[in-house]
């Protein structure tokens, strides 16, 4: 088989030149291919020269600039539709993060799905396209690539994207992906990136990207601040938790010796007798529902959160991890999407005792109870009661709600009872 000599070679190239091929990648391609031609000509057994006409006789007058301008104008319409869609997506994914976010804070349905199909427009799409543009344009321009400052500043955008997906989604893994974007970044991209800045200051398609990315960055670190709460805090509801749970000990104690005393008490009537049982039973429910709803907030919170509830669902506040959880609460209380929360269904029962109780009382106590466990809204501009208990609440400020709710239900118990005990026709020696 005839091959070219070097010399043939240079010929052939300046005859690619000659016909004013100036499209690099291209004129390498036509190079290769017309020395495949012409040597497929020289085992025909032309020589050098004639080899050359014949081919160049097939390939036609003008072919190769023809060529090379179909090539340009290709190539250019899939560059400029790749770019207006770089712009566009651009635009679209932080706007969707943002009002993911928004819609996160306020709880509404959807959120989960606006912040995921947002972080994955820009993680899995817009940055492998916008370093491909970027590429281009740098070629287009004659100036060197870099490529190890691409490569790495977009395993780190996407791992950084993912783990902040992973994060707000609470999914597992979120701390490992964070932390490993933050190692790349900041000890190779970073570097990298100004070491570029400082050769080529020219850059219209990066500027727009950081303006992206400062976007969906503050919008980020909005919401993980609005989320954030201090260690003092979440020490304090702790303490005042467990206050509320020693009281609750002590209201049941005394309550049940109410109990005792009228079971055994000749002189009171059936009907008082009756009372007291029914206010006992509807108190034991409620009280029941809400350790329930205590216990399923932390279960839901973390599995290293699961052996703090025992059997009967009663929490030890000692072995419970990550109490600014805002996961669990939010999924028990309010729902997401598919999944009913149990706020209302809490409200509701809450005011139905409330109002059996105050009936059973007399005014002025029936007052007192009404005050204790109100519901009604809250603050100069009428907060739901749910909303402004529980909007945003760490797991352990709730269950020191949902404690303090037992306690206040556990000193109604007390108070009817007393009550109905005093107003009796018999008048046993109170403990």
């Amino acid at each position: 088989m005839a091959e070219l000599t070097k010399k043939e070679i240079q010929i052939l190239n300046k005859e690619i030149e000659h016909n004013g091929l100036t499209y690099t990648q291209l004129q390498k391609e036509l190079l290769d291919h017309l020395c495949c031609s012409v040597e497929d000509e020289m085992d025909n057994g032309f020589e050098f020269v004639n080899a050359l006409k014949k081919v160049k006789r097939e390939m036609g007058h003008d072919s190769i600039r023809k060529i090379q301008e179909e090539t340009l104008l290709l190539i250019n319409q899939k560059y400029r539709i790749m770019k207006k869609f770089m712009y566009l997506l651009g635009t679209i994914a932080p706007t969707l993060l943002i009002f993911g976010t928004i819609f996160k804070i306020q709880h509404w349905p959807g959120a989960g799905i606006l912040l995921v199909v947002s972080l994955f427009l820009l993680g899995a799409i817009y940055l492998p396209v916008f370093v491909s543009v970027k590429i281009r344009d740098t070629r287009k321009n004659g100036k060197p690539v870099n490529m190890p400052m691409y490569i790495f500043g977009l395993i780190a955008g996407i791992v950084f994207i993912a783990g902040s997906m992973f994060k707000i989604m609470h999914w597992p893994g979120a701390g490992v992906m964070v932390m490993l974007s933050a190692v790349v970044t900041v000890a190779v991209f970073i570097p990298i990136l100004v070491i570029q800045a400082i050769k080529d200051k020219e850059n219209q398609v990066q500027n727009f990207t950081v303006l992206i990315f400062v976007m969906s960055f503050v919008a980020i670190t909005f919401m993980m601040s609005f989320l954030k709460v201090s260690k003092n805090i979440l020490t304090s509801f702790a303490v005042t938790t467990h206050s509320n749970m020693n009281t609750l000990e002590l209201s049941e104690a005394r309550n049940a010796s109410y109990i005792d005393m009228i079971n055994k008490s000749s002189g009171l009537s059936a009907e008082v007798i009756n009372q007291a049982q029914e206010v006992k039973e509807k108190t034991d429910v409620l009280d029941t529902y809400v350790q329930n709803l205590m216990a399923e907030i932390v279960k839901i919170s973390h599995e290293r959160n699961l052996p703090a509830v025992d059997e009967n669902n009663n929490v030890d506040l000692e072995k419970l991890y990550y109490l600014d959880n805002l996961y669990s609460v939010r999924i028990v209380i309010f729902g997401e999407e598919e999944i009913s929360g149990k706020g209302k269904e809490l409200q509701a029962k809450i005011e139905e005792y409330r109002n059996f109780a105050a009936g059973l009382v007399n005014h002025e106590l029936g007052s007192m109870i009404n005050n204790l466990l109100d519901t009604s809204p809250i603050g100069e501009y009428n907060t739901p009661w749910l909303e402004f208990l529980f909007y945003n609440s760490p797991m352990i400020s709730a269950l020191n709600l949902l404690s303090d709710i037992q306690a206040n239900i556990r000193f109604t118990e007390g108070e009817v009872l007393g009550e109905l005990i005093h107003t009796s026709s018999s008048q046993p020696e109170m403990p």
